[in-house]
């Protein structure tokens, strides 16, 4: 037998070694085919990529023609900015695709055709440049211009050369294409060729074997199935050792469906003893007994519905730990009987961040009160529950918090904040909800019909709450508090409604000052109404420039000779001019201060450049200047593009900023600082700077030595006195000498009788404006009164 096993494999040598050799043959055959065939497919991806290329500069320069006729249709300069950062996106992908074709290409007619196709294009972006540049100057006519003589023949130019090199690429496309199919078919009829002999061998080879190798089958059945056996066995054993697993932190079990516990790990066990049971008792007598509040019954029925059970619970012996239990049925059919498989996880910590979470989601980390969240849900849900039940809503804004926060750190402003939550909470009666909604905003629900009056008394034992923790924080700054409070349902049915009243009523606490406390009312709701009504009006005025600018002569008050003239705003609404005192707060409020203030300096500007080229000589104009202004930063850029934009002399413009607003940005810090150096830097350009309505607030010599100005002007109210109050005279004389000390022109507002005239004049005042002179003029009389 032996022997003939020799003689067996000797022939399969034979047979083997000539099939090697075939294949052998035809490797060398196929790898031969295998080039050309990567080579022909490397040649047609390249021609794909360069078609690409070509598409894709064909596509970004029609997308720019596309953008630049849709920049010249739109008014909106974001958009027109918007739409060239577009442009120059797509410059970017031609750039790119240019330099692909440029650095594959091999061709010297395409290489001349990408240079042309590249110049031309060069040339089109700097008109197109050209035609952004025309647009952002508002020449929209010229931009056309440019667009349609220029710039689109330019592009019908570069769409010409692309076609042209796509033609060429489609071609060698086509050629490479017919190249891969060719050598495709040529190596599919030699694998034809091929395998045959190659097949045969095989089979001649495979059919010898299996005469020999089914002698050996009975033999290897006998060795397998011995083999088979214990191989099971052994699986086994490594399943159940596995479920063991003592090392784990989780605690593990199997029991059967007699609830007898067959496997443990060391983590149950430990809690099977530490509840004195021992192997006998089931395993649903180890969970009653452990573990707290577990409805065993529950648990045997889902097990037996849906085969598995997760729970959470805690610990008998200790209550503060809580843990995960799963039970499920043990999907092994291989397996005796029903198995079930139980493990407890530990999840006390994650518990504990669990319950953080939740804590900062809805409570105030300062206060421990709830936060905005948690009120918004307690407002709807007592909404929702009780639609019929009447419950009252208190807004409160502690007043100049910040000075606490700027002047002794957030660390004693959060102590304060929180002996002011439990200050307000002792405040209320048992059962009523309060909440920080953020900054220095509280909120309380008081669930109960109250009387006005009644309201009134809880809000004034709040704000004695408040006066004792002034009193006990001692901080050297007295913070009040204004409270709005609106009720359900009468001054709303939605949660929105209601904040937004009770803070309007507080609101109007806070702007007139003589009382803390502001219930929600029908004038109220007029008021809010007629709020929403102006601040649409104030948005479409500011969209549709409905503002005019007058302008108040200026006068040397020796000479009588016109000096200037002050820039004032005036909104002309339902036949009236809506007076300036009347919607320049509310522009504040409704964040479009800045975009009237520019209107403002635009147009005057652009009028007193217009009287300069017709020779009528106005020195120069006073404007008026917000805070808001002055922090967004881009103020000083704003003056000197449209001085210059207008070539206009820096030293023809005065930027008038209120006393208050200077004080305010010398005594804070941070955005003082911003402010006073964006002025300092316009003054160095030439400008004036002036303070208006000097002596109305709270700066003194000490602050004006600081302060490099060009003139002060004295408020009107001490001018209006100044005829028969002695001490208004010494207060005005007292403003002049200190401007004249410090080198100052000095400019009195609001003069209109002569005698006041007279009075400024023995003072030394150098100049004036008022009635008495002229009221303001829109620009047309004012040139006809002033100038001629």
């Amino acid at each position: 037998m032996h022997k003939n096993s020799n003689k067996f494999i000797n022939y399969l040598v034979i047979g083997y070694s000539f099939v090697i050799i075939l294949v052998t043959i035809s490797a060398g055959i196929f790898f031969n085919y295998e080039q050309k065939i990567s080579h022909a497919f490397q040649t047609y991806s390249e021609n794909n990529a360069f078609q690409n290329n070509i598409n894709a500069l064909f596509n970004s320069a029609t997308q720019r023609s596309i953008l630049m006729v849709r920049m010249i249709n739109t008014k909106d300069i974001f958009e027109i900015d918007e739409l060239h950062l577009q442009m120059f996106a797509h410059e970017q992908h031609v750039i790119q695709n240019l330099m692909a074709l440029r650095k594959n290409t091999v061709r010297e007619d395409q290489k001349d055709l990408l240079s042309k196709a590249g110049q031309v294009m060069t040339q089109n972006r700097t008109y197109q440049e050209s035609v952004y540049n025309l647009l952002m100057e508002n020449k929209k006519q010229a931009a056309l211009n440019q667009l349609v003589d220029v710039t689109l023949p330019l592009q019908k130019q570069v769409i010409s050369i692309l076609n042209q090199l796509k033609k060429g690429y489609e071609a060698e496309i086509q050629r490479s294409q017919k190249r891969f199919a060719f050598l495709i078919s040529e190596m599919r009829n030699l694998i034809l060729l091929v395998a045959i002999p190659i097949l045969l061998s095989i089979f001649v080879i495979a059919m010898l074997s299996i005469r020999r190798l089914k002698r050996f089958a009975n033999t290897q059945q006998e060795l397998l199935e011995n083999l088979e056996d214990r191989v099971n066995k052994r699986t086994h054993e490594l399943q159940l050792d596995r479920n063991l697993m003592h090392n784990l932190n989780e605690a593990i079990g199997i029991f059967d469906e007699n609830d007898q516990l067959h496997i443990s790990n060391k983590k149950l066990t430990e809690l099977r003893l530490s509840n004195n049971l021992d192997n006998s008792h089931s395993v649903w007598e180890l969970l009653s007994k452990a573990f707290l509040n577990l409805d065993i019954l529950d648990i045997q029925q889902q097990l037996a519905i849906q085969g598995a059970w997760r729970g959470e619970a805690a610990l008998t012996n200790h209550s503060q730990q809580y843990l995960i239990i799963d039970i499920a049925r043990v999907q092994d059919s291989s397996l005796p009987g029903i198995y079930y498989s139980i493990i407890l996880t530990d999840i006390t910590e994650l518990k504990g961040i669990q319950n953080q979470l939740e804590f900062t989601a809805n409570y105030d980390v300062v206060t421990q009160l709830p936060n905005r969240h948690s009120f918004n849900y307690e407002i709807y849900n007592l909404i929702q529950k009780s639609p019929n039940a009447p419950f009252h809503l208190f807004y409160l804004d502690l007043n100049d918090f910040k000075w606490v926060n700027d002047h002794l750190g957030h660390a004693v402003g959060d102590e304060f904040l929180w002996e002011v939550g439990l200050a307000f909470k002792q405040a209320l009666p048992p059962g009523q909800f309060i909440a920080r909604l953020g900054g220095d905003e509280f909120a309380i629900i008081i669930q109960k019909p109250m009387q006005p009056a009644d309201l009134r008394q809880l809000a004034n034992q709040l704000l004695a709450k408040l006066r004792k923790v002034n009193q006990k924080q001692n901080t050297g700054h007295e913070v009040g508090c204004s409270i709005g409070i609106s009720s359900y349902p009468e001054h709303g049915n939605t949660p929105e409604i209601l904040l937004k009243h009770a803070d309007y009523a507080m609101y109007c606490a806070k702007k007139e000052g003589d009382l803390p406390c502001y219930l929600f009312s029908q004038e109220m709701s007029e008021q809010l109404s007629y709020l929403h009504e102006i601040e649409e009006s104030l948005h479409l005025a500011v969209r549709e420039k409905q503002f005019q600018v007058h302008y108040q002569p200026q006068y040397s008050l020796n000479t009588l000779e016109l000096v200037g003239a002050e820039a004032l705003v005036r909104w002309p609404r339902k036949n009236r001019m809506v007076p300036p005192g009347e919607f320049i707060p509310l522009a504040e409020k409704f964040g479009l201060i800045n975009q009237i203030g520019e209107f403002v300096f635009d147009t005057a500007v652009k009028q007193i450049n217009q009287w300069s080229h017709c020779n009528v000589a106005l020195p120069r104009v006073a404007i008026n200047t917000s805070s808001t202004q002055l922090l967004t930063g881009n103020f000083g850029a704003f003056v000197e593009q449209t001085l210059s934009t207008n070539q206009l002399a820096a030293d023809r413009i005065d930027i008038e900023v209120t006393e208050s607003v200077m004080m305010k940005n010398i005594e804070h810090n941070g955005a003082g600082e911003n402010d006073t150096s964006c002025l300092s830097i316009l003054q160095e350009k030439g400008l004036e700077i002036s303070i208006d309505d000097f002596g109305t607030g709270y700066s003194s010599l000490s602050y004006i030595k600081h302060l490099n100005v060009d003139r002060i002007k004295i408020d009107k109210s001490f001018i209006d006195d100044i005829e028969f109050k002695p001490e208004a005279r010494s207060i005005v004389k007292a403003i002049i000498n200190m401007g004249h000390s410090l080198g100052l022109k000095v400019l009195a507002e609001g003069i209109e009788t002569p005698n006041q005239l007279d009075i400024l004049k023995s003072l030394n005042c150098d100049e004036g404006q008022g009635f008495l002179f002229s009221k303001p003029l829109d620009a047309e009389k004012f040139e006809m009164k002033c100038l001629s």
